[in-house]
């Protein structure tokens, strides 16, 4: 599954007549769509809703490919699929009116700015052509437009076509998978290790994110979303080198950042106390399996006898 420039509309599919308009008021919808409509409009994260719930991995602009191209894979979208462009012409827009063809899905979105990631875009695309009316379902696909108006001009700022159960198995993902610990616990797993809440005295403590073990090894991993900045406070530096203090000297404590975020005096004063910094590429290469902490500490060993 790859995000590239291959986009295509299939000029020999299917076609049917399609109208923005509801035949019946109010529209039927599946049962399916109907939960997706409801999760879009309350519950999926960082939208404005009392029942919505903040999620920063989702934010993060340095996760973005690799979570957009697995809900890419949950929606059944590959790369000729799905288009992001800095403007959508009304001649590509009209493609999805009259006759459409309705044997393949299609997704085509613009950004807000260079800070907004494909994720969160795809759901308020999806989120407001629903809101407002702009969409209707035919063969079992939603075809909808997110588009702003300005007097008789209209502007698209997405287009899709798409299957909602397919839409729905996307949204419980972004729910229930894309939180960071659960996705970074996910690489763990695949790399070998065992991951489970952090835990001192039998009971869930907050002194770390997640405990791994992998055969005689054993690890306290802190995860660190720090709001996408480049400089890193010194305080969080001596308050993690703190929590390991009198911490279970089996335990190897494992700092998950983005690097660019710590000076070398942090890193030299972390890597001298021990503690395993993975930034996400790292995070990226155990996703596929890849035991990334037996390298870095083989590295690390070597760093400090250089020294």
């Amino acid at each position: 599954m790859e995000i590239t420039d291959k986009f295509e509309i299939n000029k020999t599919g299917k076609l049917m007549d399609f109208s923005i308009r509801h035949k019946e008021i109010p529209i039927k919808l599946s049962p399916d769509l109907d939960e997706a409509i409801k999760m879009l409009l309350w519950y999926v994260p960082n939208i404005t809703s009392e029942q919505a719930k903040e999620n920063e991995l989702l934010l993060n602009p340095e996760y973005d490919d690799y979570i957009f191209k697995d809900i890419m894979a949950s929606m059944k979208l590959e790369d000729r699929d799905v288009l992001f462009t800095e403007e959508i012409s009304e001649k590509l827009a009209k493609k999805f009116e009259g006759k459409v063809g309705v044997d393949e899905q299609k997704l085509i979105m613009t950004l807000a700015d260079s800070s907004e990631t494909k994720t969160m875009a795809l759901l308020r695309h999806i989120r407001n052509a629903i809101a407002h009316g702009n969409f209707n379902v035919i063969n079992d696909l939603v075809i909808g437009f997110d588009i702003k108006r300005f007097g008789e001009i209209t502007e698209y700022r997405a287009v899709f076509k798409i299957n909602p159960t397919n839409l729905l198995k996307a949204l419980r993902k972004i729910n229930l998978d894309f939180t960071t610990e659960e996705f970074i616990a996910k690489a763990f797993r695949k790399s070998g290790y065992r991951v489970e809440p952090f835990q001192e005295e039998f009971e869930r403590s907050h002194r770390f994110d997640l405990y791994a073990k992998k055969k005689d090894k054993r690890f306290a991993i802190e995860i660190k979303n720090y709001d996408y900045e480049k400089n890193l406070k010194e305080d969080f530096i001596k308050e993690m080198i703190g929590k390991i203090s009198d911490m279970d000297t089996r335990l190897r404590p494992i700092l998950i950042i983005n690097s660019s975020y710590l000076t070398d005096k942090s890193k030299n004063d972390l890597i001298k106390n021990d503690v395993i910094i993975l930034d996400i590429k790292n995070i990226k290469k155990m996703q596929k399996g890849r035991d990334m902490i037996s390298e870095i500490l083989r590295e690390q060993e070597v760093y400090k006898k250089c020294r």
